[in-house]
């Protein structure tokens, strides 16, 4: 700070869209991992709510797609007619088409179907309604809602949030040593506090929505039993789900999976002294029901994405040059992208066929 300068002024700044807690909690789950409880290891989940978006937002769009290929199916026609049409003659046919068009839910006309595409950020949506005088019962109104990539947010207010520690600091060196009016650098001092607060408040949202997406496990029953075998308690939380934290249930699991496979090892070892086709079939149920099932559970939870890249190798060999086999590269991803963004606003209003 400058001790020349006892008006001193706060740069406004570029502020990230600020969210309530409810609202990024109640949207932290992915549409493409509708639970994180392990699905080889408890029941299957039943969808959400998210899930139920997605379907009725794809129906929706299915049944535009329908809707439009009407008309490419009849540009398709007049282009390809036999002799040719004129452009005056196309025009024509397409004014009668629309002017003729029929709903795609009744069927009746004419006018058609109006789907319309409104709004910006949280308001927009997507609107289906028939356009005939007799209305039908199509009334679709979904609003799309807004997204937003967490890693960003977070690496944005965790910036703001030491740029704003600093200034603080400044502001408290002017005011022991004396080098700025005591009542400007306090009043500052408490603007700057409660830019401080408003901006780590929204650090901790966007992280708490993170890790509810990729650090945090609802346990199911068996799990929470092999926790329990582990002298592992979990405590439900306000909602009555157990969560643990995904580091912590894979050094679980991990010790689950050593566990079975001691067991399966004396399993073998009691076959092999005395052999049967019962304890042959049991041995293998064991290790395909139990082992392989643990160590699915270890390898989804630990990477959420595991692709190949292909590295194209152009050199070749040989009298015939022949091409050399292409390099294949293993990638675990630990984040699936989709579970680092979260989507708010986006909501069912009407939905009617």
């Amino acid at each position: 700070m400058s001790d020349d300068d006892n008006s001193p002024t706060i740069e406004t700044e570029t502020k990230m869209p600020s969210q309530d807690f409810q609202t990024i909690k109640s949207l932290a789950v992915s549409p493409s991992n509708d639970s994180n409880t392990p699905e080889n290891l408890d029941d299957t989940p039943k969808p959400s709510i998210e899930t139920k978006f997605y379907d009725k937002l794809e129906e929706y769009y299915t049944l535009k797609q329908e809707y439009d290929q009407q008309l490419r199916d009849a540009h398709t026609m007049w282009n390809n007619s036999k002799p040719p049409m004129s452009l005056e003659k196309k025009r024509e046919n397409y004014q009668n088409f629309m002017m003729k068009r029929k709903c795609i839910n009744c069927g009746k006309g004419p006018g058609g179907t109006i789907f319309s595409h409104v709004g910006v950020g949280q308001t927009r949506k997507v609107i289906a309604i028939c356009g005939c005088e007799e209305k039908c019962n199509l009334n679709i109104e979904i609003y799309l809602g807004e997204s937003a990539y967490l890693p960003e947010y977070i690496d944005y207010y965790k910036e703001r949030v030491q740029e704003l520690k600093k200034e603080l600091t400044e502001y408290k060196l002017d005011l022991l040593f004396n080098l700025r009016d005591e009542e400007v650098v306090l009043a500052e001092f408490r603007t700057i506090k409660d830019q401080l607060t408003e901006n780590l408040d929204q650090l901790l949202l966007y992280k708490k929505a993170f890790d509810t997406q990729n650090e945090e496990l609802e346990l199911g029953e068996k799990t929470l039993e092999i926790f329990s075998s582990f002298e592992q308690e979990v405590q439900p939380d306000e909602e009555g789900k157990y969560i643990v934290n995904r580091k912590k249930y894979l050094e679980i699991m991990n010790k689950n999976l050593n566990r079975l496979i001691s067991e399966f090892k004396s399993k073998t070892k009691d076959y092999k002294k005395e052999p049967s086709k019962s304890k042959l079939k049991t041995n293998f149920e064991f290790l395909v029901k139990e082992v392989q099932n643990v160590q699915d559970s270890i390898r989804d939870e630990k990477y959420h994405i595991i692709y190949m890249d292909t590295v194209e190798n152009t050199a070749k060999k040989g009298f015939k040059k022949q091409k050399m086999m292409d390099t294949y590269v293993f990638n675990p991803s630990k984040y699936d992208l989709d579970n680092q963004i979260v989507t708010m606003g986006n909501k069912i209003t009407e939905f009617e066929r």
